[in-house]
C-alpha cells in the first residue's frame, strides 16, 4: 500500500493498450526487441536474433493472418508497438488455438501483456469461435505463468519441452474454455 502525506496526490497514468493485426512497417519494432537476449530467453526466438528476423517474422504474420491460419497481432503501447500475441494452430474443426506472446522487455511487469492477451482472448473467442484457447510457459518464467492466470487459464501439467534451443527444459500447459472465459467476463461486469 502507498501512505501519501497530507496534500499529496498519486497520479497514475493508464497506459493505452490495443492489438491489431501485424504489418510490413512492424518490422523494424519487432527486431528491437527481438534482438534482446532477455527476451529472448525464455521464447523460441533465436538469440543472437538475425539480421532479418523482423522482416521474416512479420512477412509469416501476416501472410497466416490473411490466410486465418493463425492470426498475429501487434501490441501497441500508447501508439507504439512493442510486441506480439498470437493465435496460433488454429484448428477450426475442434475450435481451439494456442495463444503465445512476447513484449520489450522495458514493458515488462506493467500489465501490458495480461491485458493484450485478453484482447486476443476477446478475438479468439468472439471472432474465431474458438471453444478452447492452449498456452505453455517455461517454468523458470512464472510472470508468463501470472499472464495467463490473470486472463482465467488454468494449469493442466508439467512437461519437459526440447527444441533446438532449449533441451530438458521444464515446462507447463494451461488452457481456457470458452464457458469458462464467458463466467469470468460476466462476474467481472457485475
Amino acid at each position: 500500500m502507498v501512505r501519501l502525506a497530507m496534500g499529496q496526490r498519486l497520479i497514475e497514468k493508464q497506459i493505452e493498450i490495443t492489438i491489431r493485426p501485424l504489418r510490413y512497417s512492424d518490422a523494424a519494432a519487432v527486431q528491437r526487441y527481438a534482438s534482446d537476449e532477455r527476451v529472448a530467453r525464455t521464447i523460441t526466438i533465436p538469440q543472437p536474433y538475425p539480421e532479418n528476423g523482423g522482416e521474416t517474422f512479420v512477412r509469416k504474420g501476416v501472410r497466416a493472418h490473411r490466410n486465418r491460419e493463425a492470426f498475429y497481432f501487434a501490441i501497441v503501447a500508447d501508439g507504439d508497438m512493442i510486441g506480439v500475441v498470437e493465435l496460433g494452430a488454429v484448428d477450426y474443426e475442434k475450435r481451439s488455438a494456442r495463444c503465445d506472446y512476447g513484449i520489450a522487455s522495458s514493458h515488462w511487469g506493467k500489465g501490458i501483456t495480461t491485458r493484450a492477451v485478453a484482447l486476443a482472448l476477446n478475438y479468439a473467442f468472439c471472432e474465431l469461435g474458438m471453444e478452447i484457447v492452449h498456452s505453455a510457459c517455461l517454468k523458470r518464467n512464472p510472470a508468463s505463468a501470472r499472464v495467463l492466470e490473470k486472463n482465467g487459464f488454468q494449469e493442466m501439467d508439467g512437461f519437459i519441452y526440447n527444441s533446438s534451443k532449449f533441451e530438458n527444459e521444464p515446462a507447463q500447459r494451461f488452457q481456457l474454455t470458452r464457458q469458462a472465459w464467458v463466467a469470468a467476463q460476466a462476474e467481472e461486469s457485475s
